[in-house]
């Protein structure tokens, strides 16, 4: 209807125009571009506003053609939203309903529309982990990286998958970029240190630590850290050491005495300058660091190590005055009194050994290392019956026949006593438990299970 008007004005103006010419004629010359033309004045006019309608229709037609392009753009692109929104929900609910071959058809179909959706390359890399393709892992991590070169996830992702595949120079190139993007990312940091760790690099690795001390905020994560510094200074300590050779023992010497300095409550320090003093052949310094060590940390590991000392030299009779000296001193700490049972038994003092345990199964409940020990015990006796109703209570009792070190923190069981807890990266934190939580409560036997009592 509106075209019907402009068109009918139109018209009319154009008649109105017409007329006027035709009662006043009038030539005039019009000059375009160099040229001269002879026209009639009212056709000129008419001429300069159908000119100026058409410049205005062509104007008005442009500017609704784009905003119908625009209106349609819209449409368009609300229709790949909506699209892309309803697949990135199938995958996401297949994804954590565990289906996994179906969620990632969703998301490279999310991505053939939207390739600009980062969190779904880290997705399908995380899927490829879980079905064991390391190198597509990669592929999508690469593809990511293409869209955004500094994004420091893709590159803790992608560092994880190095690590994965024990492509280790890969993995710390890696983090060395995403440190240089940021250089506080303590995530990065930690990965960096671990690799070093892991292959026995001290030297990078202490460096990195360091930085991860400068940016460690609060008094607890600055304690952890510290004791991770000084941990590994002591592996650096103990791997010069295990290498033999006067230069490398002093050197070994030289470092661990920094640390026991730095830190005098750092258990793993003194061990380790015992270990040093006795590879020097420096057996009464070792026995006195050891000593001196117990009287301070009131530590089982140390007891032992001055056991392997003395029994070493043919000396047990020093090795029995330390045991009854601290044994006085420590009259509850029934531990003490198992391990030197155990020496006991050792030296082929059974009657010494037997009283020591008798003492013990008195004072702290049933566990299987006592039965362990006492079947030992009868069986250097010859009472072979005996000892096989010991062995025989042993594996009544759930829980392991010796007395086992763990981690205080993650509760990581350990025979023999370590520094370092492989599973929660703590130092200094093997012990034996105390005897509530080092005692394994006893199973019931055969005949309780088969005939429980009223």
């Amino acid at each position: 209807m509106l075209v019907k008007l402009l068109l009918s004005f139109l018209f009319i103006i154009i008649g109105f125009f017409l007329w006027l010419s035709y009662l006043n004629p009038l030539d005039v010359e019009f000059h375009f571009f160099r040229k001269t033309f002879q026209t009639d004045l009212s056709i000129l006019m008419i001429s300069s506003f159908v000119l100026g309608a058409m410049l205005v229709f062509i104007g008005t037609l442009a500017r609704d053609a784009k905003r119908a392009f625009e209106d349609y753009q819209k449409s368009h692109q609300k229709r790949k939203e909506e699209f892309v929104k309803e697949e990135l929900n199938k995958g996401m609910d297949v994804f954590l309903r565990g289906d996994l071959a179906k969620a990632k058809t969703h998301f490279i179909e999310v991505l053939k529309r939207d390739p600009t959706q980062i969190d779904l390359y880290l997705r399908l890399s995380e899927i490829a982990l879980q079905e064991g393709n390391d190198q597509d892992a990669l592929h999508w991590l690469g593809r990511a990286e293409l869209i955004d070169l500094k994004n420091i996830e893709i590159l803790l992702h992608q560092a994880g998958v190095y690590q994965r595949l024990k492509r280790f120079d890969e993995a710390i190139r890696t983090l060395n970029r995403a440190i240089g993007l940021d250089e506080g990312n303590i995530k990065a940091l930690k990965s960096l240190r671990q690799i070093y760790l892991t292959s026995r690099r001290w030297e990078e690795a202490i460096r990195t630590q360091r930085s991860i001390l400068k940016l460690t905020k609060g008094k607890q994560a600055e304690e952890e850290e510290t004791l991770f510094y000084l941990g590994l200074k002591y592996e650096r300590a103990r791997d010069l050491s295990n290498r033999g050779g006067e230069q490398n023992l002093e050197g070994a010497l030289k470092e661990v005495k920094e640390i026991v300095r730095e830190r005098k409550t750092f258990e793993p320090g003194f061990v380790l300058l015992g270990d040093i003093y006795l590879q020097m052949g420096r057996w009464s310094s070792a026995g006195n660091v050891w000593g001196k060590s117990f009287t301070r940390f009131k530590s089982i590991v140390f007891i032992l190590r001055l056991e392997e000392l003395y029994l070493g030299r043919e000396d047990p009779g020093t090795l029995f005055r330390i045991y009854q000296r601290v044994l006085k001193h420590n009259p509850e700490n029934w531990v003490l009194a198992f391990f030197y049972a155990k020496l006991c038994l050792r030296l082929e003092m059974l009657d010494e050994a037997l009283e020591e345990i008798n003492e013990i199964s008195m004072r702290v409940k049933d566990f299987p290392a006592l039965h362990r020990i006492l079947a030992e015990i009868y069986l250097h006796k010859k009472d072979f019956g005996r000892a096989a109703q010991e062995f025989e209570k042993t594996f009544e009792l759930s829980g392991t026949s010796y007395l086992s070190f763990f981690c205080s923190t993650c509760e990581r069981e350990s025979k023999e006593w370590i520094a370092y807890c492989p599973q929660c990266h703590q130092w200094s934190a093997y012990t034996i438990r105390e005897a509530e939580k080092a005692i394994f409560p006893p199973s019931p036997s055969f005949s309780e299970r088969v005939h429980p009592p009223l």
